[in-house]
Formats: C-alpha cells, structure tokens, sequence
C-alpha cells in the first residue's frame, strides 16, 4: 500500500496504521470520525499557545476565535477540513492556532455543520454566513481572509463565489490548502496518488455521497468551482497543494484557471508531502516545512504584511 509512497512517508503512514486504513467508508461514520479525531491530536500537538473564545457567527453558528498576543490586522475565516463529514472545527485547533501565529492574525475556526445529518449546501451557507460576519465585524474588513484544507478549501473557494453572486465584498484573499476543487478522477494526481493512504479514491467518493443529495452533480460549480465557466471578480488567491495527492492536479488547474480570469494568484506547490500535511506537522519535518513555507509565503502579500 505504501510501496510508492517517499520513504518518510511511508513511516508515517506505518506508524498512523489503523488510523488511515482500512478505507472510512469500510469503517462507518462513527469510527471515521473518530480515528481522524487522533490523527488530529497526534500531527497537530505541540501548538503554540493562543487565547481562545468562542464567538456567534450567524443564527446557530460559531466560531473560536484565535487571538495572538500581537494581531497584525488580518482576520482569517477557517473552515476545516475532513471531507464535508469528518473533523471539527475544535480538533483543529492546534492548525488554528499556528495559522494565528504565523500569520498574526486573528483566526475565526468556524464550526459548520457536517454531513450526512447536514447534506449540501448546509456547510456552504455556514461558510459564507462566516464570512459575511467576519467582513461585517472584523477590525479591519478590507483584511478579511477565508482560508480552508481539503473540503475546507473547498467551501473557502464556494463562499467566494456565492458572495461575488450576491454582488458583496470579496475577502482580501481565498487561501486554499489543497483544495477540493474539481469534478471527475480524470487526473494524472488520481492515477499516482488515488490509493495512498492520506487520502484514498474510496474515502473521496464516500465523502462525497455523504455530502451531496441524490440530484446534485458534481459538476454544479457549488460543489466544484473549478467548473465554474467565470471566475473573474474573485478575491486573489493563494493556492498551495501537495506533490503525494490525488487533488493535485485539480487544484493547479483552478490556480491556473483563476489566473486566466485575471484573478491575483499564487501558486505553491510542496514537493515530498501528502494530502493532508498541514495537520501532520508535529509526526513529519517535512509536512512541518511545507506549512511553514506556506505562511512565509501568505506573510509576503498584502494582506499581511
């Protein structure tokens, strides 16, 4: 199973075991859940310490807000991934908490609802409920970020394209961590990495049945905003994905396809680590350097600096 994996990730995911396979959908919601629960624990330890509180972000909706000792100006919208159904905004608070140091920023770590008990559009009208609050109460709303990993980052990129719709401020900036982005296994990416580990071929379709409702396709650009046929208009982009990733190739093609539509874009591609490396900096020193060249990437550009 790991034999093409690069060495360090092979040991990763041998020491991971149970925790990555079998398959989520093998093991049901519950337990799914839960093993990606300590894969949290485990690769987000040892995060720096940020004052938290909890703040109401729409009707039902919260956030915990991640406050450095010394903000910069910038708020950042997170919406957490784990494919629309696994994760938690709380177990991702070790992520929140670096993106708050290491932006200086204030992080808004929104806890949207999940599916399959909350199916699509739920996750996506918390997202840009959240935004909208935070371009409405933020210190400064000309320095609102939305950001997002995987299916994260795929509401991240959604709520931007839901708020240009409604004729509405753009945040500063979508930040997206490899992103799920496109329909269709057409990719080279699926064809190397559809069977790795991190991120497996029958976890992606699993999520996705549990996500959308008979009815919807996967080319409705709510659900795939690279197949959006406009992407002008949306707020500049930082688009970093993984070598060892199925989503790969998806995500440079909508960093491309923005960039076609004259949209601000940078691009950061990380060599030697997986779908998935922002919550596993504390188990690799290599996923570890890749967020860190992530946000010494986003620390360059406007919004930040």
């Amino acid at each position: 199973m790991t034999a093409d994996l690069p060495p360090h990730l092979a040991a990763l995911a041998d020491r991971l075991g149970p925790l990555l396979t079998p398959p989520a959908r093998e093991v049901g919601l519950e337990q799914a859940r839960a093993r990606f629960g300590e894969v949290l624990a485990r690769g987000l330890a040892g995060a720096p310490s940020v004052a938290v509180d909890r703040v109401q972000v729409g009707p039902g909706l919260v956030a915990d807000r991640f406050a450095p000792e010394h903000p910069g100006g910038a708020t950042v919208v997170f919406l957490h991934g784990g494919g629309w159904t696994v994760g938690t905004a709380g177990e991702y608070a070790g992520l929140a908490a670096r993106l708050a140091v290491g932006l200086s920023a204030v992080v808004l770590a929104v806890e949207h609802r999940r599916a399959p008990e909350h199916p699509f559009p739920a996750a996506v009208e918390d997202a840009v409920a959240a935004v909208r609050w935070a371009l409405a109460h933020a210190a400064d709303p000309d320095r609102v970020v939305v950001a997002g990993d995987s299916g994260g980052g795929n509401l991240a990129a959604v709520a931007c394209r839901e708020l240009r719709g409604a004729g509405e401020q753009q945040p500063a900036l979508q930040l997206l961590l490899y992103p799920s982005v496109g329909a269709g296994v057409q990719w080279p990416s699926v064809a190397d990495w559809g069977r790795s580990p991190f991120l497996d071929l029958a976890d992606m379709g699993w999520y996705t049945r549990n996500y959308l409702p008979q009815g919807v396709p996967l080319t409705d650009p709510r659900v795939s905003p690279l197949e959006d046929d406009d992407l002008a208009g949306l707020a500049p982009a930082l688009v970093a994905t993984a070598e060892v990733d199925a989503l790969r190739d998806s995500g440079r093609a909508h960093a491309a396809a923005l960039a076609g539509a004259g949209v601000p874009v940078t691009a950061v591609d990380l060599p030697g680590v997986p779908h998935g490396f922002a919550h596993l900096v504390a188990l690799d020193p290599t996923c570890a350097a890749a967020l860190e060249q992530v946000l010494a990437t986003a620390r360059e550009l406007p919004v930040f600096s």
